[in-house]
C-alpha cells in the first residue's frame, strides 16, 4: 500500500481513502487548516484513522531545508511546508500537494508529488534573483535591492 504524505492544499480537496494509500500529515499542516467545514472533515479524518499525525525526525528537516537552499525555494517555503517534504522524504512516501515549490523540492529530493486539484511541476527549477537593473545574479535568499546598483532584485529561473 502506497503511503501520501497531505500538505494543506490536500487536506482542503482531497477525498482519503485508505483502500488505496496510507495519508500521513503533519501537526503544523493540521494546525494550518482553518476553513471550519474543512477543519471538521480533516479532525474526522484523523478520528476515523483515514489520516495519521507524525512529524519528521531532526535529520530528514535538515535534508529537506538543504534541498529546499539547493532549488532556490527555501524562501517561498514555511516550516509546515519543510515539514511535509521531509516526513515523505523519511517515509519514503509521495507528497499530495498543489503547492510547485513543495513540488520543486521534492523532486529534487527524489520524492514523488501528485497534485491535489491543479496539475503538477513539468520540470525541476532552480532559483535565483536577478537584478532587473544591471542584470548580476544573486542567491536565491537574497533579499532587498541590489548592493552594487539598488535596483529591484527578481526571481528568476536558471
Amino acid at each position: 500500500m502506497e503511503t501520501k504524505v497531505a500538505d494543506a492544499s490536500a487536506l482542503l480537496h482531497t477525498v482519503f481513502d485508505l483502500r488505496t494509500a496510507k495519508f500521513l500529515t503533519t501537526n503544523s499542516v493540521a494546525q494550518e487548516v482553518l476553513d471550519e467545514n474543512a477543519k471538521a472533515r480533516m479532525d474526522a479524518a484523523i478520528q476515523a484513522g483515514r489520516i495519521v499525525v507524525a512529524d519528521p525526525d531532526a535529520k530528514s528537516m535538515a535534508r529537506a531545508k538543504g534541498a529546499a537552499a539547493e532549488t532556490g525555494d527555501l524562501p517561498s517555503l514555511s516550516k509546515a511546508d519543510l515539514e511535509v517534504i521531509a516526513l515523505a522524504f523519511e517515509k519514503n512516501a509521495v507528497i499530495v500537494t498543489d503547492d510547485y515549490a513543495i513540488q520543486n523540492t521534492a523532486r529534487y529530493l527524489g520524492v514523488k508529488t501528485e497534485p491535489a486539484v491543479q496539475e503538477g511541476i513539468s520540470r525541476e527549477v532552480k532559483w535565483a534573483r536577478k537584478c532587473e537593473g544591471c542584470g548580476r545574479i544573486y542567491d536565491a535568499g537574497k533579499s532587498g535591492p541590489c548592493p552594487v546598483c539598488g535596483s529591484r532584485l527578481l526571481k528568476k529561473a536558471v
